[in-house]
């Protein structure tokens, strides 16, 4: 290797400038131009220097508003300087590069390059180190949600090797890019919303990629007053280094390897002023692309192959990123970010509820969740054989009990409505089962997605909760002497029961004392059971509906649209052993309805509401087959009550004693029924007994058979109902 050699023309321009410097000062003033002054002497040497140096310093733009993976314009100030030749006639130069982007952030490229003639062409090689700072490249605005991580950015550092082959008639090039460090940082994973306490929106992502590009250019005969090159090429990008350690994409690369292709447009507009403009599209970061413009000092080196020995290698500036910005879900009722409790019970021990370490148990879990608004997500775990053990009482108002599985949409501030817990598969169930109670609610609490077995209560509400509460999907198998949910003393407030499967309860539905608005939605089935499927005694006012309207969960803030296809909206009670499996008593100022009632062989009466003042209560598509007893006996005890049989209601008893319908009070009457089975075979032959002051409308419209045989106006006693209008088929 030879001494460098200094580079002659910048010599020359030195002496140019010093020279004009002190003829200035000899002669005294140039025409047009004042010749003395510090300003005006450094501009007349910058002239001298911008007309006839060497063209090793350049700045630019570059305007981009989404590049190759990277935002935003930056404007560059470089040097491409030679400074020796080696003894195979290889000329050495360093290319530096500063850049500054619109965000504030600087990154640079260092390169040492070697290029040599062979024959009338040029061929080079670089060796880089590029720095990346530019880590506020991502802007939040602010953005609700993104204060715990912020623009999630990172600066990076990247090794780079570069090759040209340059001739009269196009251009060969190619790039490789290897970044090193910590080259990707994650949070979260895509299908993997829980980091911490905390539940994202988007994951986090910001990684640099490593790659290679590969281009070959020519110049264009209509362009050559410009210098113009046209050329095409194609790269490849990932970053492999690094896995996802969750989600959907679980054990993948960050970032798979893909590829893209890339065109580019070079000019040069005048003597100093060269322009690129090129467009890439890719899978990854689909359409991106740039606008450069650069002004070289002491002209272009473009035009020639001679000319290029002092041109910059052509290569990516940016280090080329992969990003997402973490945003985490904010509640919006209350401007802050939800709070999510994790219970797993096939854990590691001593847990502290995040998404990385659940605690094991209900009972760690409703010691941690205490403030409003609290989520507890509760996993499968090993609840399908060794149930959680329950007694959950919620610690503040409007608090989420969520089962994993769950369809619930929760509402975030930072992106709409989400399903966040539907995890793992659909149709399992966290099995839950207690001693006692095993879930009691509170104002404004919510419970989706469980399954409760051999609880002496599955799901209970009491005096502590007068503003309503939400359950949803929950299904409960209990036994003789259980109830599968008991709404006691609630003095007020709306309770919806959705999308419920209560399953061989001694109980199914109790709802006594109080004045709820309660709404229950979906299965009672039970066999021989000892409790009623239905009870609603006590109340002072409010109402009860049971299956009487369709509908879904929502809140201010969540929602569940799926109507869950096990709970069909039904009443199937079956052999039971209680005086009536559907009674209405004791009432007074409120409002009963019960919608798809099936009451099969029943020991004694099919529906009793007895008792009840200025309370109206209504069935809809009710049957009552071979009832032991009476189907239906309705006592009122002030007109102000009413009773409404409507939709294809059938009755149908077996009693050769006691009428199939039987009322003794002076409430309302609007029974429409389908068709009438009586056995009665007493003297006189009453099948329908109207009573004690009865007004209203009683009508058989299909079939009305007493004994096997058609009934008449003879098998109807309302001796001491008059007011009762009477229509039979």
């Amino acid at each position: 290797m030879r001494l460098p050699k200094p580079l002659p023309s910048l010599i020359l321009a030195a002496a140019i400038a010093c020279t004009g410097a002190v003829a200035l000062g000899q002669i005294g003033q140039a025409p047009m131009a004042p010749a003395t002054g510090l300003v005006n002497g450094a501009v007349a040497r910058f002239a001298e220097l911008d007309a006839n140096g060497p063209g090793w310093m350049y700045w630019g733009l570059n305007a981009a508003d989404r590049g190759l993976g990277y935002n935003g314009s930056y404007m560059t100030l470089g040097g491409f300087i030679p400074y020796g030749e080696d003894d195979l006639g290889g000329l050495w130069a360093a290319d530096l590069r500063g850049h500054l982007s619109v965000y504030g952030g600087f990154f640079s490229n260092t390169g040492i390059v070697r290029k040599q003639f062979l024959g009338g062409t040029l061929m080079g090689v670089g060796v880089y180190w590029d720095y990346d700072g530019d880590l506020n490249q991502y802007p939040t605005g602010g953005a609700l949600g993104t204060g715990q991580y912020g623009q999630f950015g990172h600066a990076y550092n990247q090794v780079g090797v570069s090759g040209e082959w340059l001739t009269d008639f196009g251009n060969l090039r190619s790039n490789g890019y290897i970044p090193v460090g910590t080259t990707a940082y994650t949070v979260g994973a895509p299908g993997s919303w829980f980091v911490g306490n905390s539940i994202l929106c988007q994951y986090g992502l910001d990684a640099a990629l490593s790659g290679a590009d590969l281009e070959v250019g020519a110049y264009i005969p209509g362009l050559s007053d410009w210098a113009g090159m046209v050329s095409v090429g194609g790269y490849t990008f990932g970053n492999a280094r690094y896995n996802w350690n969750g989600g959907t994409k679980a054990g993948q690369d960050v970032v798979p390897y893909f590829g893209g292709v890339y065109t580019r447009l070079d000019l040069t507009l005048l003597k100093n002023w060269d322009f690129s403009l090129q467009a890439n599209n890719d899978s990854y970061f689909d359409w991106t692309g740039f606008a450069r413009l650069t002004y070289r000092m002491g002209g272009s080196r473009r035009r020639n192959v001679p000319d290029q020995v002092e041109q910059p290698m052509m290569r990516n500036e940016h280090i080329v990123r992969a990003h997402e910005t973490p945003i985490v879900s904010v509640n919006p009722a209350t401007g802050t970010a939800w709070n999510v409790i994790h219970v797993d019970s096939a854990a590691m021990p001593r847990g502290n509820g995040t998404a990385e370490t659940p605690v094991q148990t209900l009972a760690a879990a409703q010691s941690l969740a205490t403030n409003p608004y609290d989520i507890v997500f509760v996993h499968t775990g090993n609840s399908a054989t060794t149930p959680y053990a329950s007694t959950w009482q919620f610690q503040a108002d409007n608090q989420i009990l969520v089962g994993q599985g769950s369809t619930l949409q929760l509402n975030t501030a930072t992106c709409g409505y989400r399903q966040f817990f539907a995890t793992g598969p659909a149709a399992a169930y966290p099995v839950l089962t207690s001693g006692g109670t095993a879930i009691t609610l509170r104002n404004g609490a919510l419970v989706d997605h469980f399954s409760i077995q051999n609880a002496p209560v599955g799901i209970l509400a009491n005096t502590a909760m007068p503003a309503g509460a939400n359950v949803n999907d929950v299904r409960i198998a209990t036994a003789a002497g259980q109830t599968g949910v008991f709404m006691q003393s609630v003095p007020s407030g709306s309770v919806n029961l959705l999308n419920m499967n209560v399953q061989n309860a001694g109980s199914g539905l109790v709802v006594t004392n109080g004045a709820p608005d309660v709404i229950f939605q979906g299965t009672i089935a039970s066999t021989s059971a000892d409790g009623e499927s239905v009870s609603v005694t006590g109340l002072s006012g409010g109402s009860v509906g049971v299956n009487t309207t369709t509908q879904t969960l929502a809140t201010p803030v969540a929602r569940n649209t799926v109507l869950v296809p096990t709970a069909p909206l039904a009443i199937t009670d079956t052999a039971s052993t209680v005086p009536a499996p559907i009674q209405v008593a004791s009432n007074s100022n409120a409002t009963v309805g019960i919608g798809q009632a099936a009451i099969i062989r029943p020991s004694d009466t099919g529906v009793l509401v007895q008792a009840s003042t200025n309370t109206q209560t209504t069935f809809r598509n009710l049957r009552v087959v071979e009832a032991t007893n009476q189907a239906v006996v309705n006592n009122p005890t002030d007109a102000a009550s009413s009773l409404t049989i409507e939709g294809r209601s059938t009755l149908q008893s077996l009693s050769t004693t006691a009428p199939v319908f039987a009322t003794n009070g002076p409430g309302g009457l609007d029974v429409s029924l389908v068709s009438v089975q009586s056995a009665v075979t007493a003297t006189p032959p009453t099948a329908v007994l109207l009573q004690g002051g009865a007004t209203g409308n009683f009508d058989i419209t299909n079939e009305f058979l007493v004994n096997g045989a058609a009934g008449t106006a003879a098998n109807v006693d309302q001796t001491t109902a008059p007011g009762v209008s009477v229509s039979l088929p």
